[in-house]
């Protein structure tokens, strides 16, 4: 025997046996003494290399393989061996016949990357992806004598290729939708009407998931209500069915969401199962979302695909995030409506304690002008004929007559200050300060008062009620100063993130540090009157001021070592 008679070979291989045993008498080719020597040489090739090969020999290309090739013929194999591959191949013979034909005739070689290909094997057809060569291999008389096929399968690599790029997309799915919930968290945070927050979540998704249409229900009156609808349903009919509103009871669908608080996924919707018209278009795939605030169900957002389809977990992931945005802005709000109307019901109650307050402080002018005119008449009846006791006690009616029209131009200052509209523009707090320590050195010009005023910034605000708080607080220090030989008063500002904070420190008396939280309410003072004058208004107006300037005010102390007083006003 020859080295390339394939009987020499060891019967290592499924193949080498069934070669060697095979009955090529019955074929085309006749027994295997008479074979070519082409064909003897290319048979020991093919039997000994590591790729899978398949020789196909003469007019009627009968079918040769090794064994890398014979897990690639699958159910083909053995019945395979020695057949002609048009009978082999029944289903791709239209498509490989003009392959064979260009190699048979003309000697040309084809090349073929990631062939899909459904093979039988294991008893189930498989989607397989192969590289595919088809080169001529000639005869002892130098002619084409057959085709050689070389065969990679690429199945493992191009479904991993495919799985990466099918991840990329839904990579890039997710970051798209990332993108969009940015802009849909930045429009759901500038409304608070609810409806107006659905349809942003609705026109912002119908684009991200190429949706058909978005409805949004309530159960209205025992029937499912559309409130929000961004799309278009092709079948009329359908459309009128749904505008007419769906029977709670007869739409599971629906009703399920609502029972359960879970999304519904349907690959393919079929309307007549909640009670509707059957759609004219081809089936679609729907998801109903719930709606809910502070857990309680609200209504179920649906969105329509055009065509069915099967969800991804990329589609889970978005469209549960767009149920948690919507839930939380909602939420939100709701929260905002609320404290918007308790706003404006203490707005409205201010305003009407305001109005009464400075109504009634104008209407006291009156009683009191009349207690101190017909005191002053009985003075002048009596004359010298009015007793030291008498005396005494209309000057107790007198000085509380006067205590009292300083308290009511105190309530008055103090309504005017919240009614008056603000004027905001640029202020010079130095200038202020200034003004302010001006008016007061008249009341201390015989006292020795230092003052430490650092530099002052231009801010923003009103100018005439900034220049009351400044006075205020400036003349409070030189008041609760005046037990010292040397009154010291500071003026300075620190420059904070998004906003100014001034502060006036005197080392005056101070006070009970325990108290500093009734400083500037009303009518509250931490000083005895005979010690102190005042009418425990003008911190109270402070803070009125600066609360209306978008501020705060701070106060601390320690007992008989001086007062620090503060104010913010934004930048």
């Amino acid at each position: 025997m020859t080295r390339t008679d394939p009987v020499s070979q060891t019967a290592e291989s499924e193949m080498t046996a069934l070669i060697c045993d095979f009955d090529w008498a019955a074929t085309p080719l006749g027994p295997r003494a008479n074979w070519p020597v082409s064909l003897r040489v290319l048979t020991d090739m093919l039997l000994c290399h590591p790729l899978a090969m398949t020789l196909l020999w003469g007019s009627e290309l009968i079918q040769l393989y090794n064994d890398p090739c014979r897990v690639l013929m699958g159910d083909k194999h053995p019945s395979g061996l020695g057949q002609p591959n048009r009978a082999s191949w029944a289903e791709d013979w239209p498509v490989t016949a003009p392959i064979y034909d260009g190699v048979l005739k003309r000697g040309e070689t084809f090349k073929f990357m990631d062939q899909p290909l459904t093979l039988r094997r294991h008893g189930h057809d498989e989607r397989v992806f192969l590289n595919l060569t088809y080169s001529p291999v000639f005869g002892d008389d130098g002619a084409v004598g057959g085709v050689l096929v070389t065969v990679t399968e690429t199945t493992r690599r191009v479904q991993a290729e495919r799985a990466a790029q099918t991840h990329r997309r839904e990579m890039e799915r997710v970051n798209t939708a990332l993108e969009v919930f940015a802009v849909l968290t930045r429009d759901l945070a500038l409304d608070t009407d609810p409806l107006t927050l659905i349809r942003h979540a609705q026109q912002a998704v119908l684009p991200l998931l190429d949706t058909h249409f978005s409805q949004y229900y309530e159960p209205v009156a025992g029937r499912w209500t559309v409130r929000s609808q961004v799309g278009h349903v092709r079948t009329p009919a359908l459309q009128a069915a749904l505008d007419a509103g769906i029977p709670f009871e007869k739409a599971p669908t629906l009703r399920n969401v609502w029972d359960s608080g879970a999304a519904d996924y349907q690959d393919v919707y079929a309307p007549p199962a909640d009670g509707l018209p059957q759609s004219d278009a081809v089936p679609f795939a729907t998801v109903a979302l719930p709606v809910r605030v502070s857990g309680q169900m609200q209504g179920v957002l649906i969105f329509a695909l055009p065509s069915a389809r099967t969800w991804t977990p990329a589609d889970h992931a978005v469209l549960a995030t767009v149920e948690r945005s919507l839930s939380l802005a909602l939420e939100r709000a709701a929260k905002v409506r609320q404290v918007e109307q308790q706003q404006a019901a203490l707005q409205e109650a201010n305003e009407e304690l305001e109005a009464f307050s400075y109504s009634v402080s104008h209407d006291l002018r009156t009683p009191v002008r009349h207690i101190k005119g017909f005191s002053e008449l009985l003075r002048k009846d009596v004359g010298i004929g009015l007793g030291l006791k008498a005396t005494h006690y209309l000057t107790v009616i007198d000085e509380a007559a006067g205590r009292m029209n300083v308290l009511i131009d105190a309530m008055l200052e103090l309504s005017r200050a919240a009614r008056l509209p603000l004027r905001s523009g640029p202020v010079d707090l130095e200038a202020l300060v200034i003004r302010g320590r001006q008016e007061l050195e008249v009341d201390a010009h015989d006292r020795d008062v230092q003052w430490q005023i650092s530099a002052l910034p231009l801010v923003t605000g009103d100018h005439d009620t900034l220049q009351q708080v400044i006075t205020n607080l400036l003349s409070n220090a030189v008041k609760y100063t005046r037990p010292r030989q040397t009154a010291v008063i500071e003026v300075w500002a620190e420059e904070r993130a998004g906003e100014w904070a001034v502060f006036v420190r005197d080392n005056g008396v101070g006070f009970d540090p325990r108290y500093q939280d009734r400083l500037f309410g009303v009518f509250q003072r931490l000083h005895l009157e005979r010690e102190f004058e005042g009418t425990g208004v003008g911190l109270a107006n402070v803070r009125r001021i600066v609360t209306r300037h978008g501020g705060t005010v701070s106060a601390s102390s320690v007992m008989g070592e001086g007062a620090t007083f503060g104010f913010t006003l934004p930048r």
